[in-house]
């Protein structure tokens, strides 16, 4: 009887710390969420944590524009990219 409370207690752990794991991971993909629009390799938020603007062949291109406004440039969700700076 021990044997099946231990085995019970270790999957209700196991089950708990999947759900956890499942819950952190759609929080961390909230970028794939907001919408984008453009076909640019780059994107550039219209504001913090705003819609992107997918306009930019480079980040390079991308962080001239950005950057004097505070925003962030990011690849483009839409697209495979590797988002390096070449």
């Amino acid at each position: 009887m021990k044997t099946i409370s231990t085995l019970t207690a270790v999957a209700a752990l196991i089950a708990g710390i999947s759900a956890a794991s499942a819950q952190g991971m759609s929080s961390q993909s909230g970028q794939s969420g907001r919408q984008a629009s453009g076909s640019g390799k780059f994107c550039i938020e219209e504001s913090k944590g705003g819609s992107l603007q997918c306009q930019y062949a480079s980040i390079t291109a991308c962080e001239k524009d950005a950057q004097p406004l505070g925003l962030e440039c990011m690849p483009n969700p839409k697209s495979a990219t590797t988002g390096s700076k070449n």
